[in-house]
């Protein structure tokens, strides 16, 4: 009996995300997955049930990935207009890129019965973003941000960092992130702050410190120096 690995799984995912990628998920089989990985189809079947669970599976590992490494970066930078700019290059860059495309197109191509979409937003996308609602309630709560709906801040940040280019690139009128995306994810930065930050867009800057001025010398020690 063979022991079922991390690894071998992770291996699995990724082999078979890169063909559902150039492929196309229909275009795909178990059996062109198998042959990648130059096993048999029972091995691969030991770990996925099927091609639909195999898809759930790769839609999962690549948000959740990327979901960890974008919230690390936010969390690293101490100036949270920086931070919010940081994030919104490394998001829409993300988001834009031809892999997620592909995917929200898999999914959106299921049939109508299908429940991976549904199953989709609801254990992958929903909990990415209720861990960007929970830091921003965080900072409600330190006074950094106005109080308000933590979930409501969280979408209202996403929807000015996309614009409409998500659906442009969507449905290819444009090929991936624009050369601005930096412009893009300021003026989003900017007018996510003006809402809600708590002292407009100085929340969370980091105080300059005072220049310390040297004591100007007494009368005295000036009619010393000159005698």
């Amino acid at each position: 009996m063979r022991v079922r690995t991390e690894e071998k799984r992770r291996e699995i995912v990724r082999v078979a995300s890169d063909l559902f990628h150039d492929n196309g998920y229909e275009r795909t089989s178990m059996s062109m997955i198998s042959e990648r990985l130059g096993g048999s189809k029972a091995t691969l079947y030991g770990y996925f049930k099927s091609k639909e669970e195999l898809l759930a599976a790769t839609l999962v590992y690549d948000v959740t990935e990327e979901a960890d490494r974008l919230m690390n970066e936010f969390l690293a930078e101490k100036d949270l207009r920086a931070g919010l700019i940081k994030l919104g290059v490394a998001y829409m860059s993300r988001r834009l890129s031809s892999g997620p495309i592909a995917n929200v197109r898999m999914v959106s191509n299921q049939p109508a019965g299908s429940e991976i979409g549904k199953s989709f937003y609801k254990n992958v996308l929903r909990p990415a973003w209720e861990r960007l609602a929970a830091r921003l309630e965080m900072m409600m709560d330190e006074g950094i941000l106005k109080r308000a709906d933590p979930w409501v801040t969280a979408m209202h940040w996403k929807g000015l960092n996309e614009w409409d280019l998500f659906e442009k690139r969507l449905l290819g009128a444009i090929d991936g992130p624009p050369k601005d995306m930096e412009r893009v994810a300021t003026l989003a930065a900017d007018a996510f702050l003006e809402l809600y930050g708590a002292n407009g867009r100085k929340a969370g800057e980091r105080p300059v410190p005072k220049r310390k001025l040297k004591p100007k010398p007494s009368k005295n020690a000036r009619a010393t120096t000159k005698s």
